[in-house]
């Protein structure tokens, strides 16, 4: 038997094992799977997912280990631990994902949500509804008195969460696009600080003008519009994304590239669960609705994977072996 065909066969070999275990509900890894908790809801909820699958699914004990995008990186590359990243923003953590794919110590196994990141600037839809004209960035500038906070003289753009990468991005954005002279960009302090704001202006059906990112329970929730802005120009982005950009330029967000992350473990020892991890992927507008309901009905990130894995079999069925699909959902009954 020629070499080729030795590996070939051996290859096969390992691969119909790997069916045969996952066949008899027994995980190909013999030790806790750790899944980083990420703090978001999207990432705490496809944690929840995954940990159910590998767990009614495959026979694997799993555990979560609390994490944020750089440091779930950081831990990866260097330690091998948590096994699986189910949401990496990955343009935030670029350089240490490189490292790690040179190592050979973590890789990417999938694009978790098809449309990747979203970020962007938005405004009500009923505001577009009474001021049609408004489609682009460079419209709210004829606005701004529509927008304004008690005491400025100028309308308030809601920027983004302090220390992440969008909010240097949409204050140099802000002075690029000349929307400086008519805005105040304000900063709410935090997540919950923004989405209240939100929450509360649409209620009232109060004008807003805010950054967010998709996908998202708000906007699952509520009726946004986008605002066109220039194309993204990554020469351009260079500068707007640092701090103290001095040339700030016009120009759009990148669309994020959002990824499975899995440790070398799982793509060296475990194929079946490697094969699995590389086939989730959530239809932007599902998660905005997935986020919205868990929001609508008080449900934690387990919750909300429940009635995922519940109400969306058309789902979540194609990414595994129908005895795999069986395995968990016998255990849902």
């Amino acid at each position: 038997m020629s070499t080729s065909i030795k590996t070939l066969s051996a290859l096969a070999a390992c691969i119909l094992s790997a069916n045969a275990l996952a066949a008899q509900g027994k995980c190909e890894i013999d030790e806790t799977i750790q899944i980083a908790d990420m703090s978001w809801a999207s990432a705490s909820t496809i944690a929840h997912v995954e940990s159910k699958i590998l767990e009614h699914g495959f026979g694997c004990k799993t555990e979560f280990v609390p994490g944020e995008t750089v440091t779930t990186a950081t831990t990866m590359v260097k330690k091998g631990r948590p096994h699986i990243a189910p949401e990496l923003w990955s343009s935030n953590a670029k350089k240490l994902l490189a490292e790690g794919e040179q190592k050979g110590t973590v890789s990417v196994a999938g694009q978790v949500f098809a449309d990747g990141g979203v970020d962007a600037w938005w405004v009500p839809e009923y505001v577009v509804e009474q001021y049609p004209d408004i489609k682009s960035v460079q419209d709210m500038a004829r606005h701004a008195e529509l927008f304004k906070a008690s005491g400025s003289d100028k309308g308030r753009f809601y920027n983004s969460i302090p220390g992440w990468s969008s909010e240097a991005r949409s204050s140099n954005l802000m002075k690029a696009y000349g929307l400086d002279e008519q805005y105040d960009v304000y900063s709410a302090g935090s997540g919950a600080a923004l989405d209240a704001a939100i929450v509360s202006n649409y209620k009232r059906k109060k004008p807003i003008f805010f950054f967010y990112w998709a996908p998202s329970a708000v906007l699952g929730k509520y009726d946004m519009v986008k605002l066109e802005m220039d194309a993204y120009d990554p020469a351009n982005d260079s500068c707007n994304a640092e701090p103290n950009c001095q040339a700030p330029a016009k120009s759009g967000f990148p669309v994020v590239e959002v990824n499975t992350v899995v440790a070398s473990k799982i793509k060296n020892d475990a194929p079946s669960i490697y094969q699995f991890l590389s086939s989730v992927q959530f239809e932007n507008d599902t998660v905005n609705k997935l986020l919205a309901w868990g929001e609508d009905n008080s449900a934690d990130p387990e919750q909300t994977a429940e009635y995922f894995l519940k109400n969306h079999q058309d789902i979540w069925t194609a990414w595994v072996p129908k005895d795999v699909a069986d395995n968990v959902l016998a255990k849902l009954k």
